[in-house]
């Protein structure tokens, strides 16, 4: 009889499905920023069009994230992610041959809309296929899949593109990609397809509820689950509160909960989603003119020369990985300053006209930027009366990527006219609106009141 429990084979086949979707779909989700220069000769438009090609997909994504995460319980969350990967890569492939800047900058919008599939679904699919014992580290493997899906996104594309040129180095991350998307597919078979087998096997215990993909009420359940599991305790801990709150919607005996808003911004909320939206502002821009900037005087850089930048994208992931322990001993407020403080001596150290010093300097803006984001992120995702935290989480997304999009083209608008100083003022300037939201609103935004 069934114990209703996943094989260590089924998890670990969901575990890796996820995996490497997050890998395929943050594969092209970059792949022109590092190609800005070589796209902007080739069509004969000027950096703030180019930059269209990185602003158009995360602007899609945005937009797409929260109607994708609604629509999964109804289609099917495997379903979806299948889906997604698999048009995400053959948009890809369909990039190197288009005749327009135009059409270029739709098939990336077109490549954004696929892509938002996946991270508005992932988190709840594991959430609905795993034990709770192996969620927090199958969604630790999922976001280390977007990470290095983000950073090989840039670098391979980047070092194809010195051998194959920018049409090739778009083909072979295309493939890429679409390898991944297979074999994506491949491992959700069982889900896709349903067998009269599977249903059987699903069957033989009645007591347990079937874990069907498209059952709304478990899906909406997981995507709670997935989403505040374990950013609850890191931030309460962090704020110095006792960790004991319940979640929103929570029918515990001799609670009364606040009705939900539709669209959440009290507490502090609307703070948190601006911190995200400044600080990616900082992060998509000063990343997507550094490659413009280093081939140009004096160094004169090459494709593949300018990928190895973008391994300063590691810096984020030792901060992330560091950052619970940063929590545990220190409030939110204190870190969010401290890294804000930080991007601005890196992006100050970015206008001395030394490889190694913008190397410094980027790496601190990256560790500045990752230390406001996380911590944004999961204010976010914790628990409040009255707030759903899965909207909450998703209304972060968005406002996030949009800020990606707007840094992306705002920063190549102040290249053109200012050169480097102008991106950087831009960073300086919305660095400098963190920390005055923090300072102003640290025990709204970053603390929760009893």
């Amino acid at each position: 009889m069934s114990t209703g429990e996943p094989s260590p084979t089924s998890t670990r086949r969901t575990v890796a499905a996820v995996f490497l979707a997050g890998v395929s779909v943050f594969l092209v989700l970059y792949e022109t920023q590092g190609l800005l220069p070589a796209i902007r000769d080739a069509y004969g438009i000027d950096g703030p069009t180019a930059s269209l090609t990185v602003s158009a997909t995360n602007v899609a994504m945005a937009c797409f994230l929260i109607p994708f995460s609604m629509l999964a319980p109804r289609i099917g969350h495997a379903r979806q992610i299948g889906a997604g990967v698999i048009v995400a890569a053959i948009l890809a492939l369909v990039l190197p041959f288009t005749p327009t800047p135009e059409l270029l900058i739709a098939v990336r919008f077109l490549q954004g809309l696929a892509i938002a599939s996946v991270p508005a679904t992932a988190m709840a699919y594991l959430s609905l296929r795993l034990p709770p014992a192996a969620l927090p580290g199958a969604i630790g493997v999922y976001i280390a899949g977007n990470t290095i899906g983000g950073l090989c996104s840039r670098l391979l594309t980047g070092l194809a593109s010195e051998f194959l040129g920018w049409h090739g180095g778009l083909a072979f991350t295309a493939v890429v990609s679409l390898v991944f998307g297979l074999i994506v597919v491949w491992l959700l078979r069982h889900d896709l397809f349903p067998t009269s087998r599977s249903r059987a096997v699903l069957d033989t215990d009645p007591g347990v509820p079937e874990p069907t993909d498209t059952d709304p009420t478990i899906a909406e359940a997981a995507d709670r689950d997935a989403v505040t599991a374990g950013d609850d305790v890191a931030d309460a801990s962090a704020d110095g509160d006792d960790g004991d709150t319940h979640p929103a919607g929570d029918d515990g005996a001799g609670s009364a909960q606040p009705p939900r808003r539709a669209i959440p911004l009290g507490g502090g909320l609307w703070r948190i989603y601006l911190t995200g939206f400044l600080c990616m502002i900082v992060f998509g821009g000063s990343f997507t003119m550094l490659g413009t900037r280093l081939q140009q005087d004096p160094w004169h850089l090459s494709e593949g020369a300018v990928a190895l930048f973008f391994l300063i994208y590691l810096v984020g992931t030792v901060v992330t990985t560091y950052y619970g322990r940063l929590a545990t001993k220190y409030p939110r407020t204190r870190i969010t300053l401290a890294g804000m403080v930080i991007a601005l001596a890196g992006a100050g150290l970015t206008l001395v006209d030394s490889l190694g010093v913008i190397i410094l300097g980027m790496s601190l803006l990256t560790a500045g930027f990752f230390l406001g984001h996380t911590g944004a992120s999961a204010a976010a995702s914790a628990a409040r009366p009255g707030v759903d935290s899965t909207r909450s989480a998703a209304i972060y997304l968005t406002v996030y990527y949009l800020g990606t999009s707007l840094g992306a083209w705002l920063s190549a608008v102040l290249f053109a006219d200012f050169a480097w100083p102008g991106v950087v003022g831009m960073c300086a300037a919305s660095l400098i609106a963190v920390l005055v939201l923090t300072l102003t609103g640290a025990p709204i935004g970053f603390r929760k009141r009893n």
